[in-house]
């Protein structure tokens, strides 16, 4: 059985672990999102 200390311990960086977390998701989509435009852009300018 853990420790009090170690629950204390994942209330206090549990939160910010699922922030760093969710914030590499969210580059990650972001980024595909972009490269998305970024082509479609392309293809509308050049005509490639």
């Amino acid at each position: 059985m853990p420790e009090s200390g170690s629950i204390e311990l994942v209330w206090l960086f549990g939160p910010f672990v699922v922030y760093l977390v969710m914030l590499g998701v969210y580059y990650v989509w972001e980024g595909k999102r972009e490269e998305k435009i970024r082509n479609r852009y392309q293809e509308a300018e050049h005509g490639q």
